[in-house]
């Protein structure tokens, strides 16, 4: 696997970052984790009047910068939902001529990208003539075949492991707060469930090796293969499964908004509440919505406009103002990911999944978080998930990924930019 700087890998300190208001809801959280590590509360406010930047997101990711300079950051904890917390939307020129060609997708992971090869701080906006000026990890290759997919020459490697809990009120992050204080393994052994559903593409033997790899390293494993080694999985066999007790839960297949397809619908999501709450992670489609998808669905641009959205016929005649970094209302829309982690007992503990259409390249983040929890299953879960992205950018090539006369270049490149953490990133599987 890529090697992380030392740097990353000998930094501790967590930070919680929450609105203000909802400080003494968090304060049990922040004192139990600074028993562990070095652990400090930031108030939104504080952070947002103390540095400067082009708009919240950057104001953010510069104290982020700051902290892992000089104190050893190595963990974020973002509290707020799109309508609560500031979100960082990266761009696709994607084809959809009302659209201008043009896309926007949550992106958590521009707060854990801070620095450039050379430790400078990464702003992601490399390209700033005109429009671009707006427009954070901008990905090119699908529309314009001229420049480069990396337009914004963005480091893509993590420095630090973030998580966010998608909450809307302090209510919400307490009660997300104790259930994650509460969690424990099961066992001495983690216990996993593998699910990989029919229909998609047949992913079988990568499954297979990743669960001997995992019952290797010390791990129980059940397997829900379609045609394959152990049960075929429906709707009752992963709830059944899901309700037994397990600590890990992965999903290969398709996904939307609110399901893995023939695996898990909101009947089985509703019944999660009296399950151990799990780690779960899916490499399908959307099931870690987080909000609207400007300028497809309906959604505020950064002077405060409300658009229809193409999907409801608006036609932009020029590129598409930026969203605003809050979503609100309807406007923050919910999931599959969401809802399991917001659940107060039960549901998930940790969910990592994309916030969009993903693709089957998405194996790759999969196989680099096996491989890391297989080298060590005590580790962090957000730190698994880092080393799952610098070896998803190592294995897919993508400092040297060019466009073609399709779209699947740009889509393996901002494949990982698509994928969200929701959950504590320092919690452990052991």
């Amino acid at each position: 696997m890529l090697a992380l700087p030392a740097a990353c890998l000998e930094a501790t300190g967590l930070v919680v970052i929450a609105p203000a208001g909802w400080e003494a809801a968090l304060a049990p959280f922040v004192a139990a984790r600074a028993a562990e590590r070095p652990c400090v509360f930031l108030a939104l406010e504080d952070v947002l009047a103390r540095n400067r930047g082009h708009d919240a997101p950057e104001r953010i990711k510069h104290e982020l910068y700051r902290r892992w300079k000089e104190e050893h950051l190595g963990y974020a904890l973002l509290v707020g939902d799109a309508d609560t917390f500031p979100v960082r939307f990266m761009v696709l020129d994607r084809c959809t001529e009302p659209a201008f060609h043009y896309a926007f997708y949550p992106s958590d992971h521009y707060y854990a990208d801070l620095a450039r090869a050379d430790g400078s701080f990464d702003d992601w906006n490399a390209e700033q003539q005109g429009f671009h000026a707006g427009y954070f990890g901008e990905v090119r290759g699908e529309c314009h075949k001229e420049e480069p997919i990396n337009f914004d020459r963005i480091s893509y490697l993590p420095e630090i492991a973030v998580g966010r809990w998608p909450v809307s009120s302090a209510t919400e992050a307490q009660a997300v707060a104790a259930k994650t204080l509460a969690w424990k393994p099961l066992g001495e052994h983690p216990r996993a469930l593998l699910v990989h559903a029919p229909e998609w593409i047949d992913a079988r033997a990568q499954a297979g090796a990743l669960a001997d790899a995992w019952k290797d390293s010390g791990f129980e494993v059940r397997r829900q293969l379609y045609a394959g080694e152990g049960e075929p999985p429906t709707p009752r066999s992963v709830e059944e499964a899901l309700l037994a007790g397990v600590d890990l839960a992965v999903h290969l297949g398709h996904g939307s908004e609110e399901t893995w397809y023939r695996c898990l619908g909101p009947a089985q999501r509703d019944a999660l509440a009296a399950a151990h709450p799990a780690v779960f992670l899916s490499i399908g489609c959307s099931t870690a919505h987080l909000c609207n998808e400007p300028p497809y669905q309906p959604y505020l641009d950064e002077t405060g406009i409300a658009h229809r959205g193409t999907n409801a016929g608006e036609v932009f005649p020029t590129p598409p103002p930026p969203p605003s970094c809050y979503q609100p209302g309807a406007l923050n829309s919910t999931g599959l990911g969401e809802r399991l982690l917001r659940m107060p007992s039960g549901g998930a503990v940790v969910y990592i999944g994309c916030g969009t259409g993903a693709q089957p390249c998405a194996l790759t983040l999969l196989e680099g978080f096996g491989r890391a929890l297989t080298d060590d299953p005590a580790q962090c879960v957000g730190d698994a998930w880092k080393q799952a992205l610098a070896f998803y950018f190592e294995h897919e090539r993508l400092a040297q990924l060019t466009p073609d006369a399709g779209w699947y270049p740009p889509s393996i490149f901002f494949q990982g930019m698509k994928f969200l953490c929701y959950g504590d990133p320092t919690l452990r599987l052991r």
